[in-house]
């Protein structure tokens, strides 16, 4: 049930878990969580519908490579970026988890087989049609991917009936989370600011931060800030490690379209390096985007072809001409970003509406992150020359030295990815394997602000299964403490402190 600001944190009123930031994975945690009878409160610092207000929060400066500004990368109310989700969605690849050649760093804690269990209701949740197999794609180096394309779903609708039905569940709107108290390792309370600049205090056993890939890092750095330090003792990588995925057209192809490269019933059509490849050249992942031109387009890409291959451009005519399948494509990619520590959110000293700290993004491509797209176009280049069924033309912007991203254009995913990335230690992370901010026993972050390394697929399928994962742990937790205060172990006057540590132990 929706409830105002004004009833947040009565005397009485302990939760067993806050969720703060109502998108994807908020949302998801939230109702999931009331279904097995647990008190939740949902605290959304945004609308029920898009306002000024609240989408004003987001705004912030950038710094390095052009990027669009914050504010137009996200939506800030209840349904988060779900609202204008395009629901193109896959897994990320098995190798996406583990330390490349060129970028270590990419290594996660744990492998695709741990969220491999919760990808079926994951894939139910976001409406996912069946992904097919890869298909590696003989003497190329590639491989040709696929993803689901299903209609994409808006969480807020999807679960609009049990957020205001389910008597478990308490949703707040206009809730801005403005403060966390910590004491000897624990979340004691999380401070809410209303728009008129009230404030409220609410007590939880658990605390899930799930604000998005921006405003998690920028969250923390001021509640660690107010706390001196005490919220998160080792803070060398809060909002460091920051990633994209970089997007662009990088060319254009003529191309004589055999299987697998089958573009008689497909217009669009998508490939990606293998693993052999990305390890063999030393790049990152990347996905590379296949669109289908008109026939005009084609007759123009032959014509510039005679320019420089005219026996060549003749073939392709007299195939044209024949109707024996000559197309051209738009090439257009999306690649994986190398996790670099310079890559960062930090505070500025604007403040917003509310009084904190707004956000600024230090964001560039490395040489790394360059190379890879450049060296994965190439392979589709070569393996277009070598079986002589068609020829490449790489965008300007690629065949400069040293390469330069483009200036406009789609320029990024708006995906924000790391920040307070998972890491089996406080030294290189800021939530262990289970999402769980190492200095905090009962403070746990959701998104995709925990990746390590972001292959080349959009995110939502991937932060949705770590909270179907994250909600599983919670849920044995929360079992656990109750199992210990109903049994004859401990009596029921027991110390909370002291069932806390049992219940965490048997973790």
């Amino acid at each position: 049930m929706y409830i105002p600001f004004e009833a947040l944190g009565g005397p009485d009123d302990e939760v067993d878990v806050c969720l703060i930031g109502g998108g994807a994975a908020g949302v998801i945690m939230a109702v999931k969580l009331a279904l097995q009878g647990h008190r939740v409160l949902l605290c959304e610092g945004g609308d029920q519908t898009f306002s000024e207000r609240s989408q004003a929060l987001y705004e912030g400066q950038v710094q390095g490579d052009p990027y669009p500004a914050l504010e137009d990368t996200r939506l800030r109310y209840l349904g988060g970026s779900t609202n204008h989700w395009g629901g193109i969605s896959r897994p990320l690849d098995r190798y996406d988890f583990t330390a490349k050649p060129a970028a270590p760093d990419t290594a996660w804690p744990i492998e695709r087989e741990t969220l491999d269990p919760y990808y079926a209701e994951a894939a139910d949740i976001l409406d996912l049609q069946p992904i097919s197999p890869d298909q590696e794609i003989v003497g190329s180096s590639l491989k040709r991917i696929h993803f689901s394309r299903g209609q994409p779903i808006r969480i807020k609708n999807k679960y609009a009936s049990k957020i205001k039905n389910l008597p478990t569940i308490k949703c707040c709107l206009a809730a801005n989370l403005f403060g966390l108290e910590t004491q000897d390792g624990r979340v004691k309370s999380a401070t809410f600011k209303s728009y008129q600049g009230s404030l409220r205090r609410v007590r939880a056993r658990y605390f899930v931060l799930a604000c998005g890939g921006i405003e998690n890092s920028r969250l923390l750095l001021w509640c660690n800030r107010q706390t001196q330090g005490r919220l998160i003792p080792q803070p060398a990588t809060l909002g460091r490690y920051w990633m994209e995925h970089p997007h662009a057209t990088v060319g254009h192809a003529l191309i004589l379209a055999p299987a697998p490269l089958d573009l008689v019933d497909h217009y669009d059509i998508f490939l990606s390096p293998t693993a052999e490849a990305i390890t063999e050249h030393g790049i990152l992942n990347c996905g590379l985007r296949l669109h289908r031109m008109e026939d005009v387009v084609t007759q123009r890409l032959i014509y510039d072809l005679s320019t420089i291959a005219p026996s060549l451009a003749r073939r392709f005519d007299a195939l044209s001409r024949q109707g024996q399948g000559v197309y051209s494509l738009l090439l257009r990619a999306a690649w994986e970003q190398e996790p670099r520590r310079e890559n960062r959110i930090e505070l500025t000293r604007e403040v917003d509406s509310l009084g904190m700290p707004r956000a600024r993004l230090i964001w560039r491509q490395s040489a790394l992150d360059l190379r890879t797209i450049r060296d994965t176009t190439l392979l589709f280049g070569d393996y277009l020359r070598n079986h002589d069924i068609g020829r490449l033309q790489l965008a300007d912007w690629l065949t400069t030295a040293p390469i330069r991203p483009p200036a406009e254009g789609e320029l990024a995913g708006r995906h924000h990815m790391g920040g307070t990335r998972m890491s089996h230690s406080p030294e290189h992370g800021i939530v262990d394997r289970d999402c769980r901010v190492f200095a905090q026993d009962n403070l746990y972050i959701a998104g995709s602000s925990v990746f390590p390394s972001v292959g080349h697929a959009n995110p939502t399928l991937t932060l949705v299964q770590l909270a179907i994962r994250l909600t599983a742990h919670l849920e044995g937790r929360l079992s656990r403490q109750a199992a210990y205060l109903n049994s004859g172990i401990l009596p029921k006057g027991s110390s909370a402190g002291l069932v806390r540590r049992l219940a965490a132990a048997s973790t």
